[in-house]
Order: structure tokens, then sequence, then C-alpha cells
């Protein structure tokens, strides 16, 4: 009944600052950007216009063809990069950098160019620096290198700060804002088993019920934040925020992977055996809370991390 009311209340809020608007999606074929795009659809705004731009369409690594392709935009949001999980990001970490700073800088650009009212896109939470203890503030973010293992996609990520303020010098138009996000999660995530992010695979091996061998550390603190809360706060931060600035957003929960797994095995009655080795040592923590939601947003979190995955797990059985 809580999520009802609160749904309709920040779709009134939605609809009156939106109508007559042209928003461009980059990476409309990703799993954030289908579940944006779907939102933005499902509120019957007046004459909004949604421009999806991925890979098929555009070639985001010619920068001519990117800036026509976002003329006469209103604002864009963001969402194309080179994600995936610790086993992607371990042995891709050149390319992931490469692929992730090109698509950025010229995206940034072009925005720039094309005096797009606001540019918003998403970082994580690996930008930050690898000794931080606690959880993660924005005044922190400027310090030690990131975890060595994510060390290309924690730089690139970091950088969109840095390019927010370098871009919007000498301009009075464009407005950059970057969102740290905690770990994003939902229905419609990845079908890839040897790439994905840790709840999917997850997800995935313990339907499947057959034993498998779990990649990465067991220690590692993380936070959360269900795909249906983030495409709101995405909106939400496009309407409210007025300047370039950049911020942590998270759900407040946060979860040891050891516990989550203990969490997924039960929720799919896995009945096999999980084998572990120290692959990847890892004991950080990185978790930034949800305090930005409530000071700069205004919102609550509609989905604890019980009802996500429970959602979550409904649409992956469809598969499994």
């Amino acid at each position: 009944m809580r999520r009802k009311k609160l749904r309709k209340n920040y779709n009134q809020f939605f609809k009156k600052k939106l109508e007559n608007k042209k928003i461009a999606v980059t990476g409309s074929n990703g799993f954030i950007s289908k579940h944006l795009i779907k939102e933005l659809k499902s509120l019957k705004i007046k004459n909004l216009k949604i421009k999806e731009i991925n890979s098929k369409n555009t070639n985001y690594f010619n920068y001519k063809n990117l800036e026509k392709r976002l003329k006469s935009i209103d604002y864009v949001v963001h969402l194309s990069s080179a994600t995936g999980g610790i086993k992607y990001t371990k042995e891709n970490m050149s390319e992931q950098f490469y692929i992730t700073m090109i698509k950025d800088l010229n995206i940034f650009r072009a925005a720039k160019k094309n005096k797009i009212k606001k540019l918003i896109t998403i970082g994580n939470l690996h930008a930050y620096p690898k000794n931080i203890i606690g959880k993660l503030s924005e005044k922190k973010i400027y310090g030690q290198l990131p975890f060595p293992a994510h060390l290309g996609i924690g730089w690139s990520k970091r950088n969109l700060s840095v390019m927010g303020k370098i871009f919007s010098k000498n301009n009075n138009y464009t407005k950059f804002i970057i969102i740290y996000s905690a770990n994003c999660y939902g229905p419609g995530d990845t079908l890839d088993l040897n790439y994905g992010h840790i709840i999917p695979k997850l997800i995935i091996q313990c339907l499947k019920n057959k034993n498998f061998e779990l990649f990465g550390s067991l220690n590692a603190v993380r936070e959360f934040i269900y795909v249906k809360d983030l495409t709101k706060i995405i909106i939400l931060s496009l309407i409210k925020v007025k300047k370039s600035s950049y911020f942590n957003v998270g759900s407040g929960e946060s979860i040891k992977i050891s516990n989550l797994v203990k969490l997924i095995k039960t929720k799919t009655s896995f009945a096999k055996k999980i084998f572990t080795k120290p692959n990847i040592v890892d004991n950080s923590k990185r978790v930034c809370g949800n305090v930005n939601l409530k000071k700069m947003l205004n919102y609550k979190i509609m989905y604890k991390l019980n009802n996500g995955l429970e959602e979550t797990i409904a649409w992956y059985k469809k598969f499994y």
C-alpha cells in the first residue's frame, strides 16, 4: 500500500515537470535504460519525446555522428558503458577503461556543443579510494587509487566527477550531474553467467541447482539498490538538481557477500554445494547510504533487498 501511494505522488510530480521535453537515453538496450524508458513511458506525459540511442543506431566513437544525434535535445541520460561483474573487469580492464572513457568524453562534449540543458550519468562506488573505512562520502573521492581489481572501471568513473567540473567551465547552458550509485539489480539484468554481476550470477547458478564455484570474495561488503528505485532517482535528479554536481545514492542497506549468498540460496531453495577459493582477496566495504535521497531528492526507497530479490528471482525463473 505504501509503495502504491509513493508511486502515485512521484508520478504526479514527474508529469508536471517533463511536459514537452525531449530526452535522449544512451545505452537504450541496456538493463537500467530499459527500465528507465519503461518508467518514462508509463507516466504518459504530454508531448514527452524519448530518443533511444544505442550502438546499433549510433557510433559512440564518432564524435560528429554523436553530436548530430543529440541535436535539439533537452536532457541526456547517459547510461552506455562497458559494464560487467568482477570477472569481466579483471579480464578486460584496459578495454573496459578505453571504451568507457571514449564514450563519456564524446557524450559530454556533444552535450556541451548542443547546449543541452542537463546531462545525467551514473558512476559506481568503485570510483572511491581503496583505503576508505566506513561510509563513502563525496569529499573523499579524490585520494588513493581505487581497489586494484576495479582500477579500470573505478578510475574511469571517478573521472566523471572531474569531467563534470571541466565541461561546466565557461558554460552557462549545460549542467552535468553524476550519480554515484550503489550496485543496481533487478528483473531484466544479464543472463551472462560468465561476466554478469554478483546478484544475477548467484541467482542463475542457484536456480540451476548444481554445484558451482563462486568467483570473488565472500568478505566484501556491498550496498545494493533495486532498479525500480534507481530509475525514479535518476528522473528526480534530472528535475531537482539545479547545478553541475556529483553525489552518492544508495538504499541504506548493506550486506556481506557471504550473507548475500545465504539469502539467495534460501530464496531459490538451492540444495547443492558452493565451492570457494581465494581467487580475489577483497575485504573492502563499498557503502554510501541514503542520506542524499532524503536531503536532496526527498525520496524514500520503495524496495528493501528482500523484496527486490523476490521480484528478481521470479523473473529469472522464466529462463531456468
